[in-house]
């Protein structure tokens, strides 16, 4: 018999083996239990007061997000796209016709940073988020506006030093009560 015609084989009977305990054990073989709310928090979790009010579900599906926790006890799920590398970070939101009510891009920086952010090329007005290395909000540039073109696109600078950035839509700080000294609690994988 060949290499191939074995590996083939072997293949095959891993596939077999697979769907025989699907089908034996259903689809909780491969279920992966949700975190219990009421365990330690990890250690990206600042923020260790317990908040009782939620104002928004996240669907199952979901694995990266942020929870925003708010000075009046609310409990924010932004759902997020992570942008971590140069390219990504440069990129952002550009170019994307419009983003979830409950939707966001989380930029992560190696080191503490004071760099501004840009509109090129953006569709619709941002609320842009500052979080410092603690997980803490240290500044809120609300409703920035895209550039019209790259030519006059203005720099937007923090008032302090971030870690983190967090894009959602214009308006979305003021419409959930978020503010400057609320912290973010990462669940990103």
């Amino acid at each position: 018999m060949s290499r191939q015609l074995k590996l083939l084989l072997f293949l095959l009977g891993l596939v077999v083996l697979f769907l025989f305990l699907q089908e034996r054990f259903g689809e909780d073989m491969f279920y992966i239990k949700e975190k219990d709310e009421t365990q330690e928090q990890p250690e990206e979790s600042i923020d260790t007061t317990e908040n009782t009010q939620e104002t928004r579900e996240i669907p199952e599906d979901t694995t990266e997000y942020l929870e925003i926790n708010t000075p009046s006890g609310g409990n924010i799920h932004v759902n997020v796209e992570v942008a971590d590398d140069d390219l990504e970070i440069m990129d952002g939101l550009s170019n994307r016709e419009l983003l979830g009510d409950y939707d966001g891009m989380w930029f992560v920086f190696k080191e503490d940073v004071k760099n501004p952010f840009w509109m090129p090329n953006m569709k619709f007005p941002l609320d842009i988020i500052f979080v410092d290395s603690q997980g803490y909000i240290v500044d809120i540039i609300k409703q920035a506006q895209p550039c019209v073109t790259v030519d006059n696109c203005p720099n937007l600078f923090p008032d302090s030093e971030y870690r983190y950035v967090l894009e959602v839509n214009g308006n979305f700080c003021e419409l959930n009560g978020i503010v400057e000294g609320s912290s973010i609690v990462q669940h990103i994988n």
